[in-house]
């Protein structure tokens, strides 16, 4: 359910990354607030637009946007 957009709004929302840690771990802004997010298994890290996948508890889940 974590990735389910029926029950996890936020899923396919976007957000702006400005860089990664080197553990693919950053923080993001979203709905107001600092946000805790890592890079999705298999994505590759960059900055720009991502789109949230996942909310794992207080994290989200990125992946660059434009990709499945």
């Amino acid at each position: 359910s974590a990735a389910n957009r029926d029950v996890i709004l936020d899923v396919g929302e976007t957000v702006q990354v400005a860089d990664w840690a080197a553990d693919r771990t950053t923080r993001v802004q979203y709905r107001g607030s600092s946000w805790l997010a890592r890079l999705a298994p298999g994505e590759p890290a960059g900055a720009g637009e991502h789109v949230i996948r996942a909310v794992e508890g207080n994290w989200l889940v990125l992946a660059p946007a434009g990709t499945r």
